[in-house]
């Protein structure tokens, strides 16, 4: 056998079929397994968007309860500092907007 030989027949091998199939099927097999990784891929950076738009919703109901409570402290915060006596001398304590109360009581009694 000399090299004329075998380079024909490994050329023959190859352009018969069977190397071009299997270079072919290399090219595919690689481009099918890019897809599959890139799909995971997808899927993944999918179920961690969902997850963080869970955590982002529960924080902003939280967020939405603690800002409630605050303005229910400040509106209680404003009513005490309204009934808050000025007279702090004396023994005559009275709120500073008592007409505004005995005109409430004289309302409310009727």
């Amino acid at each position: 056998m000399d090299v004329a030989t075998l380079l024909t027949t490994l050329l023959t091998t190859l352009l018969s079929g069977g190397g071009v199939a299997g270079f072919m099927q290399y090219k595919q097999n690689r481009k099918a397994k890019e897809l599959e990784n890139d799909k995971a891929a997808s899927e993944q950076w999918r179920a961690l968007y969902e997850e963080q738009t869970k955590t982002v919703q529960s924080l902003r109901e939280k967020l939405h309860a603690v800002r409630t409570s605050l303005e229910e402290e400040k509106r209680q915060t404003l009513m005490c500092r309204f009934y808050v006596c000025e007279k702090l001398d004396c023994t005559d304590r009275e709120p500073p907007h008592a007409e505004i109360m005995k005109e409430f009581k004289q309302i409310s009694k009727k």
